[in-house]
């Protein structure tokens, strides 16, 4: 996938789906589908903001979007600049000139340009004029609600992960490299891979997660290393009984493997949250307690 981050560019024969895109739900999976319909090169338009957080980082947000079927992102950088740009600049400066789109697929509620003066039927009427077809979906529901992403956050903070992943349509995940921790899990009997999510992402509530962990086809693993999916629990947090650097880590203790992950790059999905963190008094009543939570994790992936 190709992946462009200014406005210094030149494609062709292109259907373009414009939003912001946090978290790439089920609704905006819809735009993409459409996008995909027609033989256009799949292009997907999003915009990054200064210090913005969102469900996944950049980086995770390129990852997935290739797993869709996205063929070119380009993030726009908001800069005072470009919030100037009018809506029929945006349409001929970069629709027309840069994209060359055939096709532009947006939601209902999409609005662009200076001070929001173009929405969706400002680019049917435009593209009327500069040759292009527009397609306008609604908002999808779901259980009487709109799906969005800022139903998507609140429920993230909430640690409702099931709701949460029904709506995003892949599990919520973390993504990154394994990287040496402080090694307490081995003398406990439980070696974990730890990980740090990306500062800008939008994180549940620290504590103890089901997970399925998928090694990313880019990591060369060693030969003890059977497969490429392994369930198992994590917790996210600052772990208070064994640190106090306040260092927010996913830590992820995997069930039946063996071999080394140090250095690889995996993505972690959290399927279901078990409990909130806390400090325990000593490492024996901390591994008591992640005995307990391991069995709650099997009976919910059983």
């Amino acid at each position: 996938m190709q992946v462009i981050n200014n406005l210094d560019f030149q494609l062709n024969n292109t259907a373009v789906c414009i939003g912001k895109f946090d978290g790439l739900h089920r609704g905006h999976r819809l735009l993409l589908s459409e996008a995909g319909q027609g033989g256009y090169t799949v292009t997907m338009i999003t915009f990054s903001f200064p210090d913005g957080r969102g469900i996944y980082s950049c980086e995770e947000k390129v990852w997935l979007a290739e797993k869709l079927g996205v063929e070119v992102l380009i993030s726009i950088p908001v800069t005072e600049e470009f919030m100037r740009m009018s809506a029929e600049d945006f349409v001929k400066k970069i629709l027309v000139e840069r994209c060359d789109a055939k096709k532009v697929v947006v939601g209902a509620d999409f609005g662009f340009g200076y001070h929001r003066s173009g929405n969706a039927e400002f680019l049917r009427e435009a593209g009327i004029d500069y040759g292009f077809k527009t397609f306008i979906y609604e908002k999808l529901m779901q259980d009487g609600e709109v799906i969005s992403s800022t139903r998507i956050r609140g429920l993230l903070r909430e640690g409702r992960m099931v709701e949460v992943n029904e709506l995003l349509g892949t599990p919520y995940f973390v993504r990154g490299v394994v990287k040496k921790g402080n090694q307490i899990g081995r003398t406990m009997g439980v070696p974990t891979a730890n990980i740090e999510p990306d500062e800008t992402k939008e994180l549940p509530p620290y504590g103890v997660y089901t997970v399925r962990l998928e090694i990313a086809a880019s990591s060369e693993c060693s030969e003890t290393v059977q497969h490429n999916t392994y369930d198992g629990i994590a917790n996210l947090g600052v772990k208070p009984t064994i640190g106090d650097d306040n260092r927010v880590t996913l830590e992820v203790w995997l069930f039946d493997f063996e071999g080394d992950l140090y250095d690889k790059e995996l993505i972690v999905y959290l399927l279901d949250f078990q409990r909130p963190e806390r400090k325990f008094e000593s490492l024996e009543e901390l591994k008591e307690q992640i005995d307990r939570d391991i069995e709650v994790a099997k009976k919910y992936i059983d």
